[in-house]
Parts: structure tokens; C-alpha cells; sequence
């Protein structure tokens, strides 16, 4: 095949893969598996360069119009552009010096060198579409074995295609024996999910933007009269239901919370946690907060307070509205209230967008934080929005050994793209990898 050609298919099939894993399918994701191949196939690093940057272009181009509504007015389409431009060319360098003509001899170190860059951090604070996210689907219930594998073979499969002695040519079709052999066997061998614990509940809300404070009124009413009413025995509900967690809130939530003590419920609810900025004072943090409120919304609120109607006020993004309401420093958390009490802090937030580098201000980066909570005598691992498209943070939770997998999130600022669906494939790949029973809790 001459060369040119030969790049061009590579080109056009990284392309393609891109895309497939844009869509958020299960198939997308597992199509990611041969990213490395049709990336590496190329005669120069140049054209390795081309196929990664296609792959990573066409795979993150929902973060155009998920950008725009995230960042709300101070992000114009070309702030958007040249963020996701950006990131796909980052990710694409491990994979550009990933490529060498020496193929036979190091490829199958050169590809999972180049995994495991856009999976650890620094790069892996921003490492998405990672082709080893669709093991789950490829080899089910095969754990770290399975993951390896699928960081593994390709490399292998390159480094023996290129070869043109014999013994080459049988181990390439070894391999390749021995990869399918495994993933039939995955499937049909191994058996589903386990059972969910008993009585666990994640709540799906339709709340909207609660960014706001105020906002939340009705979503916090709601919210208790689905705990009064509810026989589970623990109850998850999603990221930042609850925007800010205060004294003020606790005593709000008093009753509800002495009734979980009561009936031994479990409450774990996505709430954002105040925190202090660095020569800051209670008072200041107390004005930024009062500033902060929407007291039209407050009585929109109280109007609609024990009507038939939704329980939240329905919010559109007007210009002249910030970023984010939540105070200038806060942890972005998964409080466990009610009959147990701990907290559960999101390591890797959205940079700059939450964390902000160099900065006191926004959700702090806690790599080293745990990855999993224990809940009603289970070990948790807990995946906060963000954390579920990103690859570190769930193998992170894996090493502690979890026996539930839970992913909260709020999907307000996708909600029309394929983000969404991508978080939850992502999930759901990960727990049949590692055989974990999982839930998502999702605000929309």
C-alpha cells in the first residue's frame, strides 16, 4: 500500500473512531480500543500527529456547545473553539512521540507509555475519550487483567504487523486469537453485575440550573418529601441539589434529618460546601453570600411552594448573570447525612471552570483525597460529573477496592449534547469491568 494512501485511510479512520466515541454509545467507546493502531499506522510522526489530533477533534467537538452554555456569557463560540482545540492537541503529543520507524522493537511500550500519559495527571486532569475506556465492554468482569489487555495489545499488534519475519506474522495472529478468545470468553463466561444492595435508591431530579441560591427552595421541599416518602434505606440524589451546605441549611433540613436518624436512612445528597478563602473573615464570607442571592427567584419560589407544579424554578441564563453563584471558595461534595455522617470530596474538578490554579478561590484539586466512602457497610467509590469522563479518578476508586460504584452529576449546562450519555456509558464500562453493581443520580 503505497504511503500516501496509506496515511490518508489512517487520517480518515481516526477520524471515524473520533466520532463513533462522540456519540456516547457503549460501541463508541469500545471502538476507541484501535485509536492507538489507525493512529500509529502512518510513515511519519507528522502523520501521527494528523490521525491523533483527528481522533481527539472529532471525539471532544460536543465540548463546543457544552462549553458555551457551562461558561455562560464569558465564553464566546472562539473561546470555546480554541479550549477544545487546545485540548485535543495536548492529548495528541503523547501519541505524536509515541511514533517511531524502529516499530518492531518498541511499540508495545512506546503505546502504553503514551496510555498512560493522558491517564495519570498532569495530562489526565484533562484525559478524555482514553482508549482503554471501553475494556468494560470488551472484556467484562476481567478487572485490572482486562484493562491491561486492553492497554496492551495494540501495541503489540503493531509492533508484530510490522515485522516481516515469520515468527512475527504467528505471534501477530496469536495475539489476535488470544484477545477475541478473551473477549468471548468475558462474555460469556462471566456472569452481569452483582445485585445492588438492598433498598439503595439514586433520584434522578429535572431541576434545572440550582446555581442560584434560593433556587433550590422548592428542589429542597421536593427533595424532603421524597425522603418522608420513600422505604429505601439509602437514598442518593445528584451533584450540587443542595448549592451551598450552611448551619442555616442544616437547621433548615433538621426534621428531615432527625426523621432519616429515626428509620435509619441513609441520606447522600451532591452539595457545595463553603469554604474559607485565605485572609478572608465569617463576615466577609456572610456578605458574599448575601450578595450572591436572587431574591425574585426566593419568591417565585415561596409562589410555587405546595402547588401540583414542578417543585424547581425553571431558569434560562441571562447575560448579565455570573458564572456561578456558589461562594468564591467551596468544596464540591457528597454529604452522607441522616443515620450516617461523612463526607466525600470530588478530587479532580472542572479546571478552570472550578479549579482555579494559583488561585484560593474555586474547588480545590484533592488527588490525594479518597476515592471511596463507606455507606451502609459498603465500600463506595463515588464519581462526581466531571470525574466520570476523565479516566484517573475511577482507577484511583479501584486500587481502594470498592463493592458499589456511584456517579452523581448535574447535566443542566449539556443537556442537547452527547456528554450525558458519554458520562454514563463511561460508568457503565467501568463497572462491568471491575463486576461493581453501579448507580447514577442525575440532575438535567
Amino acid at each position: 500500500m503505497k504511503e500516501p494512501f496509506a496515511d490518508g485511510l489512517s487520517f480518515c479512520s481516526s477520524f471515524a473512531i473520533g466520532l463513533a466515541i462522540s456519540t456516547g454509545h457503549p460501541a463508541g467507546l469500545a471502538a476507541a480500543f484501535a485509536m492507538p493502531v489507525v493512529c500509529l499506522t502512518g510513515g511519519s510522526r507528522r502523520s501521527a500527529f494528523r490521525n491523533a489530533s483527528a481522533y481527539y477533534s472529532a471525539g471532544l467537538w460536543p465540548m463546543v456547545p457544552g462549553l458555551q452554555r457551562y461558561l455562560g456569557h464569558s465564553a464566546d463560540l472562539l473561546t470555546a473553539i480554541l479550549i477544545w482545540s487546545g485540548s485535543s492537541i495536548l492529548l495528541s503529543l503523547p501519541w505524536t512521540l509515541a511514533w517511531t520507524s524502529d516499530r518492531h522493537s518498541q511499540y508495545w511500550w512506546r503505546v502504553l507509555l503514551a496510555s498512560l500519559t493522558g491517564i495519570v495527571p498532569p495530562l489526565g486532569l484533562i484525559g478524555f475519550i482514553s482508549p482503554v475506556v471501553g475494556a468494560g465492554y470488551l472484556f467484562p468482569g476481567t478487572g485490572w487483567f482486562g484493562l491491561a489487555a486492553t492497554a496492551l495489545l495494540p501495541g503489540i499488534v503493531l509492533a508484530l504487523s510490522h515485522s516481516s519475519a515469520s515468527s512475527a506474522r504467528i505471534g501477530l495472529r496469536v495475539a489476535l486469537t488470544a484477545g477475541v478468545a478473551m473477549g468471548i470468553c468475558a462474555h460469556a463466561f462471566i456472569a452481569g453485575l452483582p445485585a445492588l444492595p438492598a433498598r439503595w435508591e439514586a433520584v434522578n431530579t429535572k431541576f434545572g440550573d440550582l446555581s442560584r441560591p434560593f433556587r433550590d427552595f422548592s428542589a429542597a421541599q421536593w427533595i424532603q418529601e421524597h425522603i418522608a416518602a420513600s422505604q429505601a434505606r439509602v437514598v442518593i440524589f445528584p451533584e450540587f441539589v443542595v448549592p451551598f451546605w450552611t448551619d442555616a441549611t442544616r437547621d433548615f433540613w433538621s426534621r428531615t434529618l432527625l426523621s432519616c436518624r429515626s428509620r435509619g436512612l441513609v441520606l447522600a445528597i451532591g452539595a457545595g460546601l463553603p469554604r474559607e478563602r485565605v485572609g478572608s473573615s465569617n463576615g466577609r464570607k456572610d456578605v458574599d453570600l448575601v450578595n450572591s442571592y436572587d431574591f425574585l427567584a426566593a419568591i417565585q419560589a415561596l409562589q410555587l411552594n405546595g402547588k401540583s407544579s414542578p417543585p424547581a424554578v425553571p431558569f434560562e441564563r441571562r447575560p448579565s448573570d455570573p458564572i456561578s453563584a456558589h461562594p468564591a471558595a467551596y468544596d464540591n461534595t457528597l454529604l452522607i447525612l441522616g443515620a450516617e455522617s461523612s463526607t466525600f470530596y470530588q478530587r479532580v474538578p472542572v479546571p478552570i471552570g472550578m479549579w482555579q490554579p494559583l488561585s484560593h478561590n474555586g474547588v480545590p484539586l484533592r488527588l490525594a483525597a479518597p476515592g471511596v466512602v463507606k455507606i451502609d457497610g459498603q465500600r463506595v467509590a463515588v464519581l462526581i460529573c466531571y470525574e466520570q469522563i476523565l479516566t484517573y479518578p475511577i482507577l484511583a476508586s479501584m486500587l481502594q477496592h470498592p463493592t458499589v460504584l456511584v456517579g452523581i452529576s448535574n447535566t443542566f449546562w449539556f443537556d442537547g449534547t452527547s456528554i450525558p450519555r458519554y458520562q454514563a456509558s463511561a460508568v457503565q464500562a467501568w463497572a462491568r469491568l471491575f463486576g461493581v453493581p453501579y448507580l447514577l443520580a442525575v440532575n438535567s
